[in-house]
């Protein structure tokens, strides 16, 4: 699974990872990781749960490109991360479109 994030062009990078640590600390999935990508530097990565339930979605953030995505890589996905980045990714298009 893989989906855009669409970000105003007019947000600095700094700006977007804020606003994604906000609605993630407002949400119901946990993050449980929030690092860059050794193998890309810069971009910032972010993993979440929802309690002990199986399944981490993931979110990414490519600052030079201006670009960030959910995705569930094979194996990790489950009933609940569907309904949980529908609902994230409304919080995310509502604060970005607010900053």
């Amino acid at each position: 699974m893989h989906v855009e994030i669409p970000l105003p062009l007019h947000l600095e990078g700094d700006a977007v990872a804020r606003v994604t640590d906000d609605a993630l600390a407002q949400s119901s999935p946990t993050v449980t990781l929030r690092d860059s990508l050794k193998k890309y530097p810069g971009w910032v990565h972010w993993h979440a749960k929802n309690g002990r339930a199986s399944g981490t979605p993931e979110i990414t953030f490519w600052p030079r490109e201006h670009r960030a995505w959910f995705t569930v890589q094979s194996g990790r996905g489950a009933p609940w991360i569907e309904g949980k980045l529908s609902l994230l990714s409304a919080s995310l298009q509502e604060r970005l479109g607010n900053v």
